[in-house]
């Protein structure tokens, strides 16, 4: 099992262009499945199958998922996405959100142990969210929004300098950087994802 999994995962655009995006918590990911508004295909949970295969990509952790442990699941989900908005908007974060995560916090998580696997459920994992999605969101001046003018994607800066501006370079980055050497005239030094594609997936 992974203790600490690192963050990230792949996001397919409305125009069909798979990019790689770091949210920079885990807690973040999370609420990526499918916990902000949106088409009906950013939810990426069904079923209690489905979190449970998220708890295997993720911790490699092979949990038996009920449907109340799904439930739970979703709207600790949803507390999430609601604060991560409401912090990266510089608003106060409801008072049932906080309620919800603090709770959650407080709960036993997967503890780490010598030279044996831990104890874990699904409940366990929850807990383990909420405590990163505490440590996340108490570095409010680190929950950013994306710069791009066209993109409202939220991400935890975990930069050594804290000045990342896009959710990911290969995509609202790498336009960034076209449009600024079109309007300058120097089309020579534009590229396109094409010509570089992306690194590697990485399994998550």
């Amino acid at each position: 099992m992974i203790l600490d999994p690192s963050s990230g995962q792949w996001f397919i655009a409305h125009d069909g262009q798979r990019w790689w995006f770091d949210s920079g918590s885990v807690a973040f990911d999370f609420a990526y499945t499918g916990g902000f508004p949106g088409p009906a295909d950013w939810e990426h949970w069904h079923e209690p199958e489905d979190l449970a295969t998220w708890w295997r990509e993720r911790f490699e952790a092979d949990v038996p998922v009920s449907a109340s442990n799904y439930g739970r699941a979703r709207e600790l989900r949803h507390a999430i996405a609601e604060s991560v908005f409401a912090v990266s908007q510089n608003h106060r974060v409801p008072e049932e959100a906080v309620s919800l995560i603090n709770e959650w916090a407080a709960r036993p998580d997967v503890p780490p142990q010598l030279c044996k696997e831990p104890p874990v459920t699904s409940d366990r994992l929850l807990a383990t969210i909420a405590r990163a999605a505490v440590s996340a969101l108490r570095k409010s001046e680190r929950v950013r929004v994306c710069r791009a003018g066209d993109c409202a994607v939220m991400y935890l800066d975990t930069s050594r300098s804290g000045n990342r501006a896009w959710c990911s370079m290969q995509r609202c980055g790498n336009r960034h950087k076209i449009r600024a050497l079109r309007a300058r005239g120097d089309t020579s030094r534009v590229r396109t994802d094409s010509e570089h594609p992306p690194r590697q997936e990485i399994s998550s």
